[in-house]
C-alpha cells in the first residue's frame, strides 16, 4: 500500500485536466450557452443549439490481448459528437434533444458501424405550489445519483421522476425504466431530504421478476454537505449507509478542490466502502453494461457496477488524485490518478492504480477548443460481446449490451492523441 501511495504521488505532480471530452447534460442549454459566448451555434431566449465533439486516437502500449483491436469499437481515428438543442415555448416547460454521432474507428471505411441515437428530455416546472418548487422529467432524465451514490451513481437514466422542494426540504421520486442495475428490471428510488443535504433518506424498491432475484426494498440514510471557501475551492463529503432483510451495506468519502494563483487546480476524494453479503441478492458476477459510451471515462472505477462485477461481502478502499497546473494561455499539465483496493471475504483481493497523464494545448484566444497528447492505463472495456470462436467477428457498438459480466473499465497502458471542440 505504501508503494501505491508514492506511486500516486509522484504521477500526481505535475499534473487533472478533462483528457476526454466530459459528458454534456441533456438539460438547461440556455443558461450554459449563455456563459460560453464562444459558441457561435443559433440561440435566443427560447432556443439554444451547442455541438461538443472530440476526435481521438489511441494506441495500445504492448501488454493486453493481441486481438482486442478486432473487438473494440474505440480503436482509433475515432470521433464522439453531440448535438444538442433546448426549446422553452414557456418558461415552466423545456423540451431537449441530445442526438449523439459516433464512429470508434475508421479503419474499415467512412460509414462501417457509424451510429447515431437520439435521447429526449422532457422537463416541468411549477413555483411555489403548496409552498413547494416542482419539476417533472420524462425519458432522458440524465445521470442520476441516490443519496450519496452507495447503490446508483453517475447512471445514465430513462424513465422519469417528479420532485418537489424548498429552502428546508426536498422530495423525489424517480423510476428507472433500465433499471439500474440489470436490463431486465426497472428501479424505483423515492428519496426525502431536509437541512440541503444534512439528513436524508432513501427507499429503492426493486422489481423481482428478473434473473438476479435482488431484495424488494432497500432503504438508507445518508448525509452530504458541500462549502465553498473561495474561487475554485471547496470541502464535501458523503455518508451513507443501506440496508435489506438480510444484509447491510456503508460508504464515507470527502472531496477537496483547491485552486492557487488561479492556475494550479488540486482534487482529492478518499472514500471507503463495505457491501455486505447477499445486499443486492445475487446481482454480484451478473454485471451488464448497456451503455459503453465515450463520455463515460470520467466516472471512478470504485463505484458498485465496478466493485459487483468481482463480488459483494467487500470493503473498499480508494482515492482520486488529480492535479492541473495551466502553464500560460496555450498550454497545460496534467494527472489523473486513481489508486484502489478490493478486500473480499471470500475471494482474492483486488487492487490497482488507474493514471492518465499529459498535456493539453489551446491554440485559439478566448476559446476552449483544445489539443491533447496523454499515456494512460484506464481503457474502457471492449463494447461488445466476444464470441466463443476467437476467429469469429461480432458486431462491436456502444449501445448493443455487453452480457459479459466485467467492470465498465480495464487496464490497459496506451497513448492518445485528441482534439475537442465546442461549437
Amino acid at each position: 500500500m505504501i508503494r501505491f501511495l508514492f506511486v500516486v504521488l509522484v504521477f500526481s505532480f505535475p499534473g487533472m485536466g478533462w483528457a476526454y471530452l466530459s459528458y454534456a447534460p441533456n438539460r438547461n442549454l440556455i443558461e450554459e450557452v449563455t456563459e460560453h459566448p464562444y459558441r457561435v451555434l443559433p440561440r435566443s431566449e427560447t432556443f439554444a443549439l451547442a455541438l461538443d465533439a472530440d476526435f481521438f486516437k489511441p494506441v495500445f502500449i504492448a501488454g493486453g490481448q493481441p486481438n482486442y483491436y478486432r473487438y473494440d469499437f474505440y480503436h482509433g481515428n475515432g470521433y464522439w459528437l453531440d448535438l444538442r438543442s433546448e426549446y422553452r415555448p414557456v418558461p415552466e416547460l423545456a423540451v431537449n434533444l441530445k442526438g449523439t454521432f459516433t464512429q470508434g474507428t475508421s479503419s474499415n471505411g467512412p460509414t462501417y458501424e457509424a451510429v447515431i441515437f437520439p435521447r429526449v428530455g422532457l422537463t416541468y416546472r411549477v413555483k411555489s405550489f403548496l409552498g413547494m418548487n416542482w419539476e417533472t422529467r420524462l425519458s432522458d432524465i440524465d445521470r442520476q445519483t441516490v443519496g450519496a451514490g452507495l447503490f446508483v451513481e453517475m447512471k445514465e437514466t430513462n424513465g422519469g421522476y417528479i420532485s418537489a422542494s424548498n429552502d428546508a426540504l426536498l422530495m423525489k421520486v424517480m423510476v428507472d425504466g433500465t433499471g439500474s442495475f440489470a436490463l431486465d428490471g426497472g428501479l424505483i428510488s423515492f428519496e426525502l431530504q431536509s437541512l440541503n443535504g444534512l439528513v436524508g433518506g432513501t427507499i429503492l424498491f426493486q422489481e423481482t421478476g428478473v434473473d438476479y432475484k435482488p431484495p424488494q426494498w432497500t432503504g438508507t440514510l445518508y448525509s452530504k454537505r458541500s462549502w465553498s471557501y473561495g474561487p475554485g475551492s471547496s470541502l464535501g463529503y458523503g455518508l451513507e449507509a443501506g440496508m435489506n432483510a438480510g444484509s447491510n451495506a456503508e460508504m464515507a468519502q470527502i472531496t477537496y478542490q483547491a485552486t492557487a494563483w488561479d492556475r494550479l487546480k488540486l482534487t482529492l476524494k478518499p472514500q471507503v466502502r463495505h457491501y455486505g453479503k447477499g445486499i443486492l441478492g445475487s446481482l454480484p458476477g451478473q454485471v451488464v453494461h448497456n451503455y459503453v459510451s465515450y463520455d463515460q471515462n470520467d466516472k471512478p472505477f470504485t463505484t458498485l457496477m465496478n466493485i459487483f462485477a468481482y463480488g459483494d461481502h467487500v470493503e473498499t478502499y480508494s482515492t482520486q488524485a488529480n492535479l492541473e497546473f495551466r502553464v500560460n494561455r496555450f498550454y497545460s499539465i496534467f494527472a489523473e490518478n486513481e489508486l484502489f483496493a478490493f478486500r473480499f471475504h471470500d475471494r482474492s483481493a483486488v487492487q490497482d492504480i488507474f493514471l492518465r497523464a499529459g498535456f493539453h494545448f489551446y491554440p485559439f484566444h478566448e476559446r476552449e477548443d483544445e489539443f491533447g497528447l496523454l499515456v494512460g492505463n484506464k481503457y474502457l472495456i471492449s463494447s461488445t460481446k466476444s464470441s466463443p470462436d476467437s476467429d469469429a467477428r461480432t458486431f462491436v457498438s456502444p449501445t448493443i449490451p455487453d452480457f459479459e459480466n466485467k467492470p465498465l473499465f480495464m487496464k490497459q497502458l496506451y497513448w492518445m492523441v485528441h482534439y475537442s471542440v465546442k461549437i
